[in-house]
């Protein structure tokens, strides 16, 4: 089966996101403040960014008002809500409960999508996200009971604001220009805010283990390259799909280098999430 550019471009984020997980994990492991550590990132990936902007800058400069709105809600979602959320989650609710619960992005970007993209609802997505959401729940609770706690409303929210502030504005927007003037832009009209939210909340240091912030920074700009590359070429519903091989390849990835291993349960888990990135590949969702 030859593969299609959406899948390419969605598996390549999923992997490239693994690798900045397995970083930032290392990092933080070792004492390093998540704010400094996001603060220096932005401050890396930068130049970058605006690199990409000057090479497009004629692009750029025909942007409309409703597009340059579109970005900035991008990037106020993105850079504000979504991490405040994401703290008041973890700080009131179980890792997981957080791990699973996350994964219902799916179910909130099937909706967005039906109702801002006019991506129709149908059977298959529906019994392809049930599968996905199943093996996740193994995955990420080998099995285990689920006890609802005050934060999983956060989780829920945060899911929605990615559904909706990445998924559909990042496939809104990839359709009207170059993907790498999308990403820039994504990350450009966020870096006001961001900047302030680190700068207030921690003391800015050098950060621990330099070389790997730089690979986590990397990892980061290449997965939105990748990511608006993909909804060029394939529907919000299907990237998000694909994206959810990222907890399988994080779970591979850590047994050698974090020295985590798998259970049957979550072998099974695993295995239904890859079935169901090859149906929805398979069947063009």
């Amino acid at each position: 089966m030859k593969l299609s550019r959406g899948f390419i471009f969605s598996f390549l984020a999923a992997l490239v996101w693994a690798v900045g997980i397995l970083s930032t994990r290392i990092i933080l492991s070792n004492g390093e403040n998540p704010y400094n550590l996001t603060f220096w990132g932005m401050i890396i990936s930068l130049p970058y960014w605006l690199l990409i902007l000057s090479q497009h800058r004629k692009e750029a400069a025909k942007l409309t008002a409703q597009t340059i709105i579109m970005f900035l809600i991008m990037g106020l979602v993105s850079k504000v809500a979504i991490p405040l959320t994401e703290n008041l989650a973890l700080n009131y609710s179980s890792a997981v409960n957080f791990s699973f619960l996350i994964r219902s992005v799916i179910l909130f970007t099937i909706l967005f999508a039906a109702l801002f993209l006019r991506e129709h609802i149908t059977k298959k997505k529906i019994i392809l996200a049930t599968l996905i959401l199943s093996g996740a729940y193994l995955l990420t609770t080998k099995g285990g009971g689920i006890v609802l706690a005050r934060g999983d409303m956060y989780i829920l929210l945060e899911a929605a604001l990615i559904a909706f502030g990445n998924n559909i504005l990042g496939k809104k927007l990839a359709g009207r220009m170059h993907a790498d003037l999308a990403a820039a832009g994504q990350f450009l009209t966020g870096v006001i805010p961001l900047a302030l939210i680190t700068t207030t909340s921690a003391r800015i240091s050098f950060p621990h283990m330099f070389p790997l912030v730089v690979l986590g920074t990397v990892t980061t700009i290449l997965f939105y390259q990748f990511l608006f590359r993909a909804y060029q070429n394939a529907s919000a519903t299907y990237v998000t799909m694909i994206l959810s091989f990222n907890p399988v390849l994080v779970a591979l990835i850590s047994i050698p280098f974090l020295g985590e291993s798998l259970t049957p349960i979550q072998l099974v888990g695993g295995g239904l999430i890859v079935l169901a990135g090859i149906l929805v590949e398979k069947l063009k969702i």
